[in-house]
């Protein structure tokens, strides 16, 4: 009970303030973004070198995170993609010579390094980007597609979280997640297929993302849409539940009491954000 009323009032205290952040967009998304950026990288290299002390390279890779989340943003609000193979190289060139000259620098560390340094910074860029993506058509910018994307992150958790506890009997991935049965998965995504599309067609989200489709496409693209974005959801879920299994730890923080860290609260929306992106920009060519 202790616990439930923790976690209550923890998720009143976040909804409280991301609603204005979200509402308003521009700068303060970004700065949030950037914000969620940092903490999630630190999250990430204080899992990966729990058992070691400190050091130089591990703030480096918290750093090079923060600065690819400003190379990705930027890239996608300028479409200048330019930047983006700019700093693959860069960190190409700097990654191999950490392995030669560095000590404690193998093929593993490096792995966790680019997980570190692409996890956050991708997702939370894309996040950012769909909020503050210029779109004419509708209203305050990418506003209502980021909360398309909401809508489907949290109508496929909680109805899976609702259905899996009272009806769940058949494991998804028991060695990854135990609690998670594929009667909970499914009506996740029903509920999450159903409220997405209804909401993307009523809003003209439907009508942006597809607009070489006539009504009845939208909405079959839609159902499409969404039911992959609900897929999508629990492949994000399981990945950041694949990592905290393989390290031994149950939250990546406690940033968020009764929640854990950024990562915790935020692995789902990472992934649907980073398909929306990508779906922006395909639609924009059209």
């Amino acid at each position: 009970m202790k616990d439930l009323k923790k976690r209550t009032i923890t998720a009143i205290v976040m909804i409280a303030l991301l609603i204005p952040v979200v509402y308003f967009g521009g700068i303060v998304m970004e700065v949030l973004a950037s914000i969620l950026t940092l903490l999630a990288a630190y999250e990430l290299e204080k899992m990966f070198k729990k058992e070691n002390n400190w050091s130089v390279y591990n703030f480096f890779n918290i750093l090079v995170s923060l600065g690819s989340f400003f190379v990705f943003y930027y890239s996608l609000m300028m479409k200048n993609y330019y930047l983006v193979l700019a700093l693959l190289i860069v960190l190409f060139i700097i990654q191999g010579f950490m392995m030669i000259f560095t000590a404690n620098t193998d093929g593993y560390s490096l792995g966790n390094s680019l997980i570190t340094i692409f996890y956050p910074s991708i997702g939370f860029s894309t996040l950012a980007f769909i909020r503050n993506v210029n779109i004419e058509e509708l209203w305050h910018n990418g506003f209502f597609i980021l909360l398309y994307g909401v809508i489907i992150c949290m109508m496929t958790d909680m109805f899976a979280y609702f259905f899996g506890s009272k009806f769940g009997k058949h494991k998804l991935c028991e060695r990854i997640s135990p609690k998670k049965s594929w009667e909970g998965s499914i009506a996740g995504t029903v509920f999450a297929v159903v409220f997405g599309t209804v909401f993307a067609y009523f809003t003209g989200v439907g009508t942006y993302l597809f607009p070489f489709a006539n009504d009845i496409g939208i909405i079959l693209l839609l159902i499409l849409l969404s039911l992959l974005l609900s897929i999508i959801d629990e492949i994000g879920d399981l990945f950041a539940s694949k990592l905290k299994r393989t390290y031994g730890i149950k939250d990546y923080s406690q940033i968020f009491p009764g929640h854990g860290g950024v990562l915790d609260r935020f692995d789902s929306y990472i992934f649907v954000s980073t398909a929306l992106a990508c779906l922006i920009f395909i639609s924009s060519l059209f």
